[in-house]
């Protein structure tokens, strides 16, 4: 199998959009688990009923706007980064990765119930949604066969440990 460099790029542009919904969906998880021991339902049940009481502009920028921050911001970061001030945009950027995969997650689930009554949100979403399963299409061959290697990796390692410790117990 030969690769290009269109197929390449379009390989880790899926693999990083992937982590990312990967990294939102783990933050998700964790963001229930952490919930379990606060009064967590009680408070979204409390800000549901606020959001969905509002009008879907309040929903929109109670979610847009960190995730606007969150993503010019790692912009901002890079532009840093690439100028010479690797220290201050790699802190940066690791900040707004942290802030933006643990909070907008968390505003997305409150908010979600008022975003889906806007048309255009719902639009965008499908086709997120469209996207996210094209890059696990494209990216399930390479998955199967990473998977796959790592699988002999392990089984030649198991191998060579066994033969290691018969020959020690042999000499011992």
């Amino acid at each position: 199998m030969t690769f290009g460099v269109k197929q390449i790029a379009i390989l880790l542009l899926a693999l990083v959009f992937l982590f990312e919904t990967w990294v939102w969906g783990s933050m998700v998880a964790a963001a229930r688990v952490v919930a379990a021991f606060i009064p967590w339902t009680r408070f979204q049940i409390w800000a549901r009923g606020v959001v969905n009481g509002l009008p879907a502009i309040v929903a929109v920028l109670l979610f847009g706007v960190p995730l606007i921050v969150s993503e010019f911001g790692a912009f901002i970061s890079v532009v840093l980064m690439a100028t010479g001030h690797l220290l201050i945009g790699s802190t940066m950027y690791i900040a707004l990765k942290i802030v933006g995969v643990s909070l907008i997650p968390v505003i997305f689930d409150i908010t979600r119930d008022k975003l889906m009554t806007l048309p255009w949100f719902v639009f965008l979403y499908e086709q997120f949604e469209r996207l996210h399963a094209m890059a696990k299409r494209f990216v399930a061959p390479y998955r199967v066969a990473a998977v796959g290697l790592l699988r002999r990796v392990r089984d030649t390692a198991r191998a060579i440990w066994a033969r290691f410790y018969a020959e020690t117990e042999d000499a011992g």
